[in-house]
């Protein structure tokens, strides 16, 4: 489909009309074909706007992508946005780092919808990504038109109807460099296994188009369908009642739900462990150490271990398998000394002279918050491990509490009223060491 009237047809059928919208520009070829055919949309009384962001990765590139954006929105009467950020060191890839900057700056610096350029082609690229990795049908379904106010108007247009368009307008574009190669996997995908496939099929993109239309239009009825099931299956204590009667698309997305809702693995392996467990009952334990998911009568319940917990002493402390939480005081004179030894110093030291009572190194209990140093608020564990610990890890989170309350955390580190201050005389420092034997 010719651009321009791919815009025009997902504004009419998405009812965009008198509204604020910010163009997502790169400077590269989609970002910049976007943004010109929304420009054109005059009729539908867009208050049209652009965002770049500039990560820097790229040296004097990055620097010259900024200046292609500036000089193109001022040619053209659009107000730009640019924001530099600094993109932090990360578990994953480089690539999926900066994109959560980007979305991040978005959220941050734009008002109204934010449209983004992705095109058929990077829909195909992304299904055949998330098949070869392993997915399921929602994955496979592609990158939605619209994801709350993420607005995708290119995904019926081919990376070579962008080009052609943008030569029959005279349009220039710059080209980010790192999309030649083939150090990432999408590149390598993009360059190698992509045009093997089209030799195959030449309408490949539009053809995979049509698929994720139909994958997501089929991925939204089971979704609504499990949602439905799930809500029949809930039993007032937070069990499941009844599962071995639905399909197993539907078990599997009822279990998926049961296990996210209560912080455990939900990938394939786990769903499947725990399916299987319909038939004939049984138990299984997702993660070492961890809670028990049972079924029996037809209910599907979890048995929690007994909270774990021991009195902190001055040396080695075992509350886990596996994991030793030695415990030193350190004089306060002798601070720094000790900090050049150990990593992360200020995340695992407390003021040893506020504790009230008894000190105990205990797993986690309902109810837990504190006020972390530095910030002004209490936070809910809770609320802080389904947003910052993976779920595999969450059951092995250390805390230390004293008669007054929790005192510190594994991961959010020392209470307010706990850290350490120009008064400290002693100080408390935690530290984890993984050991291969059980410690006592």
């Amino acid at each position: 489909m010719r651009p321009l009237d791919a815009v025009r047809t997902f504004l009419r059928q998405h009812d965009i009309r008198e509204t604020a919208v910010t163009a997502a520009l790169s400077g590269g070829a989609d970002s910049v074909c976007l943004l010109h055919c929304l420009r054109e949309c005059r009729d539908f009384g867009l208050q049209l706007s652009a965002i770049h962001v500039q990560h820097g990765l790229r040296g004097e590139e990055s620097l010259r992508d900024e200046r292609f954006c500036r000089e193109l929105c001022e040619a053209w009467g659009i107000p730009l946005t640019v924001v530099t950020v600094e993109v932090p060191q990360h578990t994953g890839s480089l690539e999926e780092a900066a994109r959560e900057c980007r979305y991040a700056a978005f959220a941050a610096h734009t008002n109204g919808y934010v449209a983004t350029a992705h095109t058929a082609s990077d829909n195909f690229e992304t299904m055949l990504f998330r098949l070869v990795r392993g997915t399921g049908l929602r994955g496979l379904a592609g990158i939605p038109p619209v994801r709350e106010r993420y607005l995708r108007p290119l995904l019926q247009v081919s990376r070579a109807e962008v080009e052609t368009y943008l030569r029959e307008h005279s349009i220039g574009y710059v080209t980010d460099s790192t999309n030649l190669t083939d150090d990432y996997a999408r590149n390598y995908l993009r360059h190698q296994a992509v045009p093997l496939l089209q030799r195959q099929n030449p309408a490949l993109e539009q053809t995979a188009a049509e698929t994720a239309d139909i994958l997501r239009t089929e991925e939204d009825f089971l979704a609504d369908a499990a949602e439905h099931a799930y809500a029949q299956a809930l039993q007032p204590d937070g069990s499941l009642r009844g599962l071995r009667m639905l399909h197993p698309a539907l078990q599997r997305r009822c279990i998926r739900k049961f296990l996210e809702g209560n912080d455990l693995p939900a990938s394939f392996p786990q769903i499947a462990a725990v399916q299987a467990l319909l038939e004939n009952g049984g138990r299984t334990e997702l993660q070492r150490g961890g809670t028990w998911v049972c079924v029996s009568r037809g209910m599907l319940f979890l048995e929690h271990p007994q909270t774990a917990e021991t009195i902190l002493q001055i040396g080695k402390n075992c509350l886990y398998p596996g994991i030793s939480v030695e415990a030193a005081l350190v004089l306060r004179e002798d601070e720094e000394k000790f900090a050049s030894v150990h990593k992360k110093f200020t995340d695992f030291t407390l003021d040893y002279d506020i504790i009230k009572g008894c000190a105990r190194l205990h797993s986690r209990q309902p109810g837990l918050r504190m006020i972390p140093a530095g910030r002004s608020h209490h936070v809910s564990v809770k609320k802080w491990l389904n947003e910052a610990v993976p779920p595999q890890k969450r059951q092995r989170i250390h805390y230390l509490s004293d008669d007054s309350g929790l005192l510190w955390a594994e991961g959010l580190g020392p209470a307010a009223h706990a850290a350490v201050t120009e008064q400290t005389q002693r100080m408390l420092v935690l530290y984890l060491h993984q050991i291969d034997t059980e410690c006592t």
